[in-house]
């Protein structure tokens, strides 16, 4: 019986060199249905060209855009033409081993209401911690905090097989996740205005919020170098990463949680602030303040689509939101492991 077919788009900014590694453990997978789109997603030079002379296989497609339209942009453009059941999510700067598509294929496929699968993710660098992206799946906490089992914060966990058994998560990864290609018509495609980082959280919410699940099937997993593009613009991931956590949480949580917990939020936003300025991150510090002050020009927009759109929350999301708050969990109570929250 012949595997339901899978799209992995892959978007290429400036990353030449790692999409060259993606592709070539890609092209080992053993899963024998699936197409690849490595998108140029408005790199200096044009790289599709350069990549499509090199790798010319049959399943492997390129195209480019003229410039950077950012992770969900990038996504968005190519991800409605695209007819096959399945699409893979898969940052450029990660490596696959043979066999990890057949098991988040065969993890969808048995059961219907999954509507999102991603593997275990470890660190590149150093194959026994995991890695800082995705780890073995993502959570929230009430304050709108995101983090992952098996990384909190700067703590990364070593890979112990703690987590190595399969389990409903708040989100996965866009480094590498396989969603059904029909729940983008449900639940809607990403919402641009995230552009980089939390994007994917952001849909995973909607799709909570539909009543499908998203589960870690961590018997898959690959390999990833840990933010190998953003690295290389740390105030910039700095600023996308407090910008667009604050906008996820005053866009999805319902009007009567947010009234009691935004004005919190905002004293913990100024308290991050104080401590960057302590630790002397002062660059960080100004990335913070901008934050706050970007998201002024969506409020509008926000207060509209609100009132436009009654949200009543889905019952389960409150099952896997982390009922403490993660900061003063890790910052003051000194639990530093997934193992230790109680989720």
């Amino acid at each position: 019986m012949k595997n339901p077919a899978v799209t992995i788009v892959i978007l290429n900014f400036n990353g030449i060199r790692d999409t060259r590694i993606c592709l070539k453990s890609l092209i080992k997978t053993s899963y024998n249905n699936c197409n690849i789109l490595v998108v140029d997603n408005g790199s200096t030079k044009n790289e599709a060209l350069i990549l499509a002379k090199e790798f010319k296989f049959k399943n492997i497609k390129f195209i480019r855009f003229p410039k950077n339209l950012g992770f969900s942009g990038g996504n968005n453009a190519v991800i409605p033409t695209i007819k096959t059941k399945y699409i893979t999510l898969l940052n450029n700067d990660t490596i696959v081993p043979p066999k990890w598509l057949e098991l988040l294929i065969d993890t969808l496929e048995k059961d219907n209401s999954i509507a999102a699968v991603q593997p275990k993710i470890l660190w590149e660098k150093n194959k026994k911690y995991f890695d800082y992206a995705g780890a073995c799946g993502g959570f929230i906490d009430i304050f709108g905090y995101t983090f992952t089992k098996g990384r909190i914060f700067d703590s990364i966990e070593e890979d112990k097989k703690q987590y190595d058994y399969p389990c409903d998560i708040f989100w996965a990864s866009g480094a590498a996740m396989v969603i059904r290609n029909n729940i983008f018509k449900e639940v809607g495609y990403f919402d641009e205005r995230f552009f980089n980082y939390m994007e994917e959280i952001d849909l995973c919410y909607r799709i909570n919020q539909a009543g499908f699940r998203i589960v870690c099937q961590p018997n898959s997993y690959i390999y990833h170098k840990v933010a190998s593009t953003a690295s290389k613009h740390m105030l910039k991931k700095r600023f996308w990463e407090h910008r667009n956590n604050l906008f996820l949480l005053i866009k999805n949580y319902p009007l009567n949680k947010l009234i009691l917990i935004f004005p919190i939020r905002i004293l913990l936003e100024c308290l991050s602030i104080l401590y960057y300025i302590y630790k002397r991150r002062y660059s960080f510090a100004l990335a913070v303040i901008l934050s706050q002050l970007s998201l002024l020009y969506l409020y509008p927009a926000i207060i509209f689509e609100r009132i436009k759109i009654k949200r009543i929350e889905n019952p389960r999301i409150n099952k896997l939101i982390y009922k403490n708050s993660i900061v003063i969990s890790y910052f003051i109570l000194n639990k530093h492991k997934f193992s230790q929250l109680h989720v």
